[in-house]
């Protein structure tokens, strides 16, 4: 690369990918780190709820053999502190499994707090072995459950917990190789390549040649083939005489012909994608598995509908070149038409112009096509719909 401008700006963009990737790795960081205290907390929370759940069973069991320390008020208390604590977790679970088994531990805990109040007055009437009989049964029944329901909430707690870490782990070594390639590919550009040396050629006239002929021999090298100026105007005058939707893939086939090209996609927009509305040159089952193309996409005709410019992409001497046009209206891009272009006709300049020719006047005829912030419907091709209005 020789051109001091663009070494500059491979420059920038190498230091600004850098500077993002080193923004990002201290962002994930920082979320990693909350992760880890988030689950510490959690955890430390659930081991705290199972040790008060232990404190209130032995103080329950304690009803069938009455001693002086025995303060029934504190097993409510406990009761109590279960039942905030519990619904205190809401805010910190993260899956749905964990959700629906702290509806099941709140569920329980209720049921414990009820028995926990009919033992208390069964003890109160002097009906004992009624009320070691309920803590026994169906007081022991809701601490299984709590118990079952809180190491639920804890194993399914550190499963997403350890997926949100791994994704984020992942994210950062994402960023990490997509920087080291872009300055790997930003180094190789940088490195100056010496100018080729070209030999000088010496032209020998023969004496018995004039000047007169060697002018009318310069004369006679025809230009290189460019696409065909006429058939271009025609391709531009039926567009704008477009008046239905089935017209678009015969018209599609001409300007292929003008274009030297095997296949032509016109993608319209609705809002922040792009649909594929005719195509020609490719089979019918192809243009049905296309999906719709997200403005953030990464390749040429994405790039095109968000900077409104052509785009290119380079086949080399043995490859298929491409172009995607902007179809730019009044105030927006309302498409792309992307063409595939025959070897070595993609860095064509004559090409290039036609395209954008093409782009513009479909642009025109199809100004019915909905708004950007609107959706196409499902049931309506979007093109046929463009074109009724």
């Amino acid at each position: 690369m020789r051109s001091r401008g663009w070494r500059f700006l491979v420059l920038v963009l190498m230091l600004a990918s850098g500077a993002a990737a080193a923004w990002s790795s201290w962002n994930i960081s920082r979320q990693i780190a909350q992760l880890d205290r988030s689950q510490r907390d959690l955890t430390d929370r659930i081991d705290g709820l199972l040790a008060t759940l232990d404190t209130v069973s032995s103080a329950q069991q304690a009803y069938v053999t009455p001693s002086s320390g025995q303060d029934p008020a504190r097993v409510t208390e406990l009761i109590g502190q279960i039942r905030q604590n519990t619904e205190s977790l809401r805010t910190q679970v993260r899956s749905i499994e964990s959700g629906r088994a702290l509806q099941s531990v709140a569920a329980a805990a209720a049921t414990l707090n009820d028995v926990e109040t009919r033992a208390q007055e069964h003890i109160r009437s002097g009906q004992d072995f009624m009320a070691a009989d309920l803590i026994f049964s169906d007081g022991r029944a809701a601490d299984d459950a709590i118990a079952s329901g809180l190491r639920m909430i804890r194993a399914a707690e550190n499963d997403a917990y350890s997926t949100s870490r791994a994704d984020a782990l992942d994210s950062s070594w994402t960023i990490g190789a997509a920087v080291a390639f872009l300055w790997v590919v930003g180094a190789i550009l940088l490195v100056r390549v010496p100018a080729p040396v070209v030999p000088e050629e010496h032209v020998t006239i023969a004496p018995t040649q004039s000047l007169l002929t060697i002018a009318e021999t310069l004369h006679d090298v025809s230009p290189p083939a460019g696409p065909d100026l006429q058939a271009a105007a025609d391709v531009c005058t039926a567009i704008g005489r477009l008046t239905n939707a089935d017209d678009l893939p015969r018209l599609l086939q001409q300007a292929a012909a003008v274009l030297d090209a095997s296949g032509a996609v016109i993608w319209m927009a609705a809002g922040e994608e792009l649909f594929a509305a005719a195509a020609f040159g490719y089979p019918p089952q192809v243009i049905q598995k296309l999906g719709p193309l997200n403005r953030s996409a990464i390749n040429a005709t994405a790039a095109a509908w968000r900077t409104s410019t052509l785009q290119a992409v380079t086949g080399g001497q043995d490859g298929r070149g491409a172009l995607a046009a902007p179809m730019l209206g009044p105030d927006r891009c309302v498409g792309v038409l992307a063409v595939e272009l025959g070897i070595g006709h993609d860095g064509d300049a004559g090409r290039r112009a036609i395209s954008m020719m093409f782009a513009a006047q479909l642009a025109a005829a199809l100004a019915g096509w909905p708004a950007a912030s609107a959706a196409a419907p499902v049931d309506v091709p979007p093109l046929e719909r463009a074109a009724e209005r």
